[in-house]
């Protein structure tokens, strides 16, 4: 097999083992913001949740909105 061919397949796998790395955190991000929110919504609104996890409000609302406090 060529060599760059071998290289692009090397390059597709290790891709898609990131993709799958960045999800998990992705998950676990998700599930620690939504615990913060339940355990104390007063003190961790969503500008200050953004601004400690360092994303956008916007992002917060979503994962809020998208699943419960449940953490594994």
């Amino acid at each position: 097999m060529d060599i760059r061919a071998q290289q692009a397949r090397e390059h597709h796998r290790l891709a898609a083992e990131d993709d799958q790395r960045a999800a998990g955190h992705r998950d676990l991000r998700d599930r620690m913001v939504r615990l913060l929110r339940a355990e104390d919504p007063r003190f961790w609104t969503y500008p200050r949740l953004a601004e400690t996890v360092g994303c956008s409000p916007e992002l917060i609302a979503h994962i809020i909105r998208t699943g419960s406090a449940q953490v594994s």
